[in-house]
């Protein structure tokens, strides 16, 4: 068994506060632990009742604690505050242990005191910087979501104003008697449309940025038969899922556009017939559109030739912006073969 000078040495070596008091609160021994925590000295408090310790607010803490005691608890522990000689409360925790006389009868108890003000300063620190990163966040999401409003009206004003400018076409193009003309005045309907769907899309996605391309292109083609109003041609439309943005789908809205069209314009003399569209990935690289007529009228010039029409000469420079290589084949109707990379998304 250690002896009890060398116990008394441990408890006074002790950074924490070691405090004997009796049953009835009065501090009967004092470590320098106390000493240091608390700053009184030991004549100052030994024989005083240990509530010099406790702010008036926890005073009902005492006889809570010595009830615990009398019934025999071993220890207990909780965290509290407590006062130093200076009048400052200063958060601890406390381990409270019975002492017993040598028949095993209850006659004190031993405190054990640590200042945990550094975890305390610590735990608000974090609660603080947890708070002030929740308000940048929550700024942050305000800022976003104000942005996507804002960018969201902006794609709705501008589809709103490409059907302005459609109406404005239509309007103009009634009043023409010219085929030719009318023609022209169709088919700038046709590029306008394709733009103000881009921006539909993109007013309907969920990150502003990116859509689908399946929907858009059926949707944007469906247009294109409906105003070419040639019911015997009929129109298949093949598309992998594909997630674009701006950049790319408007030109490649705008190909499709004129080289369907090209086929609805040259390939059908008796009217009838079947265009299939398909985009498809290849690799996981590059994006393949295909565009095939089945029209036995060769009137109109290959595309790939310098002796092609205003049409062709739009197609080979949307398909120099999306950065494709074109292909156009004609055996027992004409097919057109774009080859471009996959569209970078940021």
């Amino acid at each position: 068994m250690l002896n009890a000078a060398y116990l008394a040495a441990i408890v006074e070596s002790s950074d924490d506060a070691i405090i004997g008091k009796d049953l009835s609160g009065t501090i009967q021994s004092w470590n320098r632990g106390a000493e240091d925590i608390f700053g009184y000295s030991p004549d100052e408090v030994v024989g005083r009742s240990i509530q010099v310790l406790i702010p008036p607010s926890r005073f009902g803490e005492e006889d809570q604690i010595v009830q615990r005691i009398r019934k025999g608890e071993k220890v207990v522990h909780f965290e509290t505050v407590r006062r130093r000689k200076d009048g400052s409360d200063f958060p601890v925790s406390v381990t409270i242990s019975p002492i017993r006389d040598a028949h095993g009868t209850i006659v004190g108890a031993s405190k054990v005191l640590r200042d945990i003000s550094e975890r305390h300063r610590a735990q608000k620190e974090l609660q603080d910087a947890k708070t002030s990163l929740e308000q940048v966040v929550l700024e942050r999401t305000r800022a976003l979501a104000e942005r996507d409003l804002l960018l969201r009206e902006v794609y709705h004003r501008v589809k709103n104003n490409l059907q302005v400018v459609d109406a404005m076409l239509l309007m103009r193009a009634v009043k023409i008697t010219d085929p030719e003309a009318k023609e022209a005045f169709s088919e700038l309907r046709s590029r306008v449309f394709a733009l103000g769907l881009v921006h539909q899309q993109l007013m309907e996605s969920e990150d502003l940025k990116t859509f689908d391309i399946e929907p858009f292109l059926k949707e944007l083609l469906a247009n294109i038969m409906g105003g070419a109003a040639l019911p015997g041609i009929k129109l298949n439309v093949e598309a992998c899922p594909l997630v674009v943005d701006l950049d790319f789908a408007v030109p490649l809205g705008l190909l499709v556009t004129e080289v369907v069209t090209n086929s609805l314009k040259h390939a059908f003399s008796d009217g009838e017939g079947e265009i299939a569209v398909t985009l498809r990935s290849v690799a996981g690289e590059k994006v393949n559109l295909t565009v095939a007529d089945n029209g036995r009228s060769h009137a109109h010039p290959p595309q790939d030739t310098p002796k092609a029409g205003a049409g062709a000469n739009i197609i080979r420079k949307l398909v120099a912006q999306l950065s494709g290589e074109m292909t156009v084949r004609r055996d027992g109707g004409t097919t057109t073969d774009i080859v471009m990379p996959l569209p970078v998304l940021t």
